[in-house]
């Protein structure tokens, strides 16, 4: 009897720990299951972020992309408004200089002006001399042929 009961306890131990065994078991499978739900939410989550996170890079690559075209652009025409710049420079000295030659002919056309307007106005002068002179040798003549008849 004490081998059947001994026998009996051993059988009621094993079907007890076959029994919490099995409910641990699936308790141990639950909580499993229900991390792996969780970590597959989680995962899922994380892909969705890696996503966004791709296209916002994505977005800052296409962004620099065209900043760095833009910059290119910029210094092709600030290039080209430095070389404006150079020859327009260059036009206003030449037209510095021009003005500068201008000053300076027109300043000899003026002086040649004023020299051959007194040249003329002494001209003038004398001409006008020498007309009372000949308006003087006309009345004189005219005077000497008036008293010439008269005389004889």
């Amino acid at each position: 009897m004490k081998k059947q009961v001994i026998i009996c306890a051993g059988i009621s131990f094993l079907t007890l720990f076959s029994y919490g065994c099995s409910i641990a078991s699936k308790g141990w499978q639950k909580d499993t299951d229900r991390k792996i739900a969780e970590l597959s939410k989680t995962n899922q989550m994380l892909e969705k972020r890696i996503d966004d996170v791709s296209k916002s890079i994505s977005l800052l690559v296409n962004d620099g992309n065209r900043l760095h075209s833009e910059v290119d652009n910029i210094k092709v025409h600030g290039k080209d408004i430095q070389q404006n710049v150079k020859e327009i420079e260059l036009l206003v000295k030449i037209m510095h200089d021009n003005i500068c030659n201008l000053k300076a002919n027109y300043q000899t056309v003026e002086e040649n002006f004023n020299k051959q307007i007194h040249d003329i106005q002494k001209a003038e002068i004398e001409l006008a001399n020498r007309l009372e002179m000949v308006k003087l040798d006309i009345k004189e003549e005219i005077k000497k042929k008036t008293e010439l008849p008269a005389n004889p």
